[in-house]
Order: structure tokens, then sequence, then C-alpha cells
């Protein structure tokens, strides 16, 4: 599976290039590699200027090349991933890439706003190009090891840096999100937002009854984690430890989307993601 990348600016293009390219990397892939990439970045974030350039050489060490001409990548690749850290341009690049008809992974978030998000999903309608997005944290192995039905309540906790061009969950609460999701799997109810100096707390309530309350703390840091309440004893989830990172168990689910072009995640439920981080984002 030969896979056309877009973007050189942020952290994901090392991790993916490292599981396609590094045969030592204990998480190595061998069913994909990267054909070659095209530069993007943001002169406007300076977290996509200012790291384009590490990652470009990054990717020249692994021997992938660069292209300029779009057509002339396409020529050599099965499928796209859009990586861009700035979900601004997401849309953009996406219609530059959907009339190929090839299957298309983009990274986190799919988009902003819901204007964007449904513009998207009508030009891979009208192509019929398969489309997926998701983060990493959704298909962690730590999700696995219980009953998503027993779950009565959730306590999350996680970094929440905020980026001004990527406003409030666009950025890192995204990911936070999508694990809640995959946990609950229903729709919310209502939201309420407290901020403090250091970290803000955000209360979920879904229809079904259910809640979760999620720490976010505006330092970076790697922290995700929670605590699943019950009908049994509470359990305590540390995605830090896991011993496969979240990052191998998603590349394995984009190149099974790729073969198929059947999408792990159904695009209402990225729809509700979205939705989620345009009500959040009011308070």
């Amino acid at each position: 599976m030969k896979i056309g990348l877009i973007g050189n600016d942020t952290t994901h293009v090392a991790i993916f290039a490292h599981m396609l390219h590094d045969v030592t990397n204990p998480f190595y892939h061998p069913g994909a590699r990267f054909a070659g990439y095209i530069k993007s970045y943001s002169e406007d974030m300076p977290i996509s200027r200012d790291r384009a350039n590490y990652f470009e050489s990054l990717l020249e060490a692994f021997h992938i090349p660069c292209y300029e001409d779009i057509e002339r990548l396409n020529e050599k690749v099965d499928a796209w991933m859009i990586v861009t850290i700035d979900g601004r341009n997401h849309l953009e690049w996406f219609e530059k890439i959907a009339a190929f008809q090839k299957p298309v992974y983009i990274d986190k978030p799919m988009t902003i706003g819901m204007k964007a998000f449904h513009r998207m999903v009508e030009i891979a309608d009208t192509f019929g190009t398969p489309l997926f997005s998701s983060s990493s944290l959704r298909f962690s192995k730590i999700l696995k090891g219980f009953d998503k039905k027993e779950v009565k309540s959730l306590y999350a906790f996680g970094p929440l840096p905020l980026q001004d061009k990527m406003p409030g969950y666009y950025w890192y609460g995204i990911h936070t999100l999508e694990w809640i999701d995959e946990v609950f799997n229903a729709e919310v109810e209502n939201f309420t937002r407290i901020k403090f100096e250091d970290y803000e707390l955000l209360s979920l309530q879904f229809e079904d009854g259910r809640q979760a309350v999620f720490r976010g703390e505006y330092k970076w840091n790697d922290k995700f984690g929670g605590v699943i309440h019950s009908r049994e004893e509470p359990l305590i989830l540390q995605f830090w430890k896991m011993e496969k990172p979240y990052y191998a168990s998603l590349l394995e689910q984009i190149v099974v989307f790729f073969q198929t072009g059947r999408t792990p995640v159904n695009l209402n439920r990225t729809k509700r993601i979205l939705g989620w981080i345009e009500e959040i984002n009011k308070q």
C-alpha cells in the first residue's frame, strides 16, 4: 500500500514515518509506506511553522521524496493522508485530491466548523471517495478491556493546551472527546464548562442519563486517562502506560481502511464530535 502524505508540520509525521519505514521499530507496519509527500504548514501558527523544517528533514532521512505537483504524486499512490496540524486547511487539501477517488485519512480535527464538514462530506459523496478521520485514542487497546454497556459514569483527565487558530477543543480537547464518545456512543443533552486558572472542568450529561466529567489541563502533558464507574469496581485507565501505543492501533485501522475503503468510524460519529466542540466552545 503506497500512501501520499500531505503535511510536514506535526509529530504525527514522525510517528507514522517511523512505524512505516523503520524496520527496527517495535510497531513497524510492513503493509504500507509513504511514496512521497507534499509540503504544507501554516505561517500564522508558530507550532506549525517552527517545526516544519525538522519534520521535513526526518522524511528526507527515510528517503521519502517531496513532490510539488500533486497530480504526479497521485500517479504513485493508492491512498492519501492529510496530517497538517492546522484543521483550517483540511477542506482545501481534500478538495484537491477527492477527484482521484482514492481513500483519504484526515488527521484530527477533520476540519474546523460544521459548514466545512458538510462541504467535505458532499465532495466525498460526489466522487465516491472513501473518507475517514479520528483521534488515535479512540482505538486504544485499553478501551477494549471492559463492557461499555455497563458504564454508568466517567471521570476523564488529560491535556487541554489551546491554540488561537484552532479554538477551544479543536486542538487537544478533541482527543478526550473522541475516547469519551467511543465509551458512551450517545448524544449529549447538556454541557457545563467551568474554567479555572490552570485547568477547566467539562461536564457532559448524555441523553440516556449517564454522565462524564473531564478535567483538562491547560499546560501540555501526555497523561490521558480516566476512571470508569460501572456495576463492577471502578476501572482506572492510564493510556500512557499501555504497552502498545494508541498510534500503532490507529495506523492498523488506517491501513485496513485504505485496503477496503470501509471506514472504521461512521462519519456521523465524526459529525457528532465536531458538533460537541461547537457547543462547548460557545461556553
